[in-house]
């Protein structure tokens, strides 16, 4: 038995009719094509943290207080968090958090080092093939490319220039 054959019986033994479905896309029940091409909403902004993370050895070697980075990105519906570890990515969704808090000044009063940036539009050309990484991570998410920014302090370099968190960068870099 083919593959179409198989869907067809499929669909006929839960009471679908295959010809009224290819007749009728949008039937009632189902999703119309013209409502699957709404593209989903893009952020306007995203919060990026830097974090001293030493459980992977190599990670020492790297500036303190900048051993890995992570981002919550504000959706319509709330916040989600995107961690990049060394052996997984995790994705959190935090929807009980108001998308306009100062996520950034509430992490920072933590002992965070936290950045709101905007999400640019990424050029539409290959990314660097630089290895994966948090920071790689960070900068697809954000939409940034460039092959110079490989660590988390030179992440955090380039993002105090377009940082939203004025204030805060311009403290940092006098005290630190």
């Amino acid at each position: 038995m083919s593959l179409g054959a198989k869907v067809a019986s499929v669909l006929l033994a839960s009471g679908l009719d295959v010809k009224q479905m290819s007749e009728n896309p949008a039937k009632p029940g189902l999703q119309s094509p013209a409502s699957a091409a709404v593209a989903p909403a893009r952020p306007e902004r995203a919060v990026v943290v830097f974090a001293e993370d030493i459980r992977l050895p190599k990670l020492r070697r790297l500036k303190p207080g900048f051993r890995h980075c992570y981002a919550y990105l504000a959706m319509p519906g709330g916040w989600v968090g995107i961690d990049p570890l060394s052996h997984m990515i995790e994705i959190k969704g935090f929807y009980d958090w108001p998308v306009d808090a100062d996520l950034a000044a509430h992490l920072r009063s933590l002992g965070h080092c936290a950045l709101t940036v905007p999400v640019l539009a990424a050029p539409k050309r290959l990314a660097p093939p630089l290895p994966f990484s948090c920071v790689e991570v960070v900068k697809r998410l954000i939409g940034l490319q460039s092959w110079r920014i490989r660590t988390q302090w030179e992440l955090f370099l380039h993002l105090r220039k377009i940082s939203l968190d004025y204030g805060f960068v311009l403290f940092y870099i006098w005290f630190s």
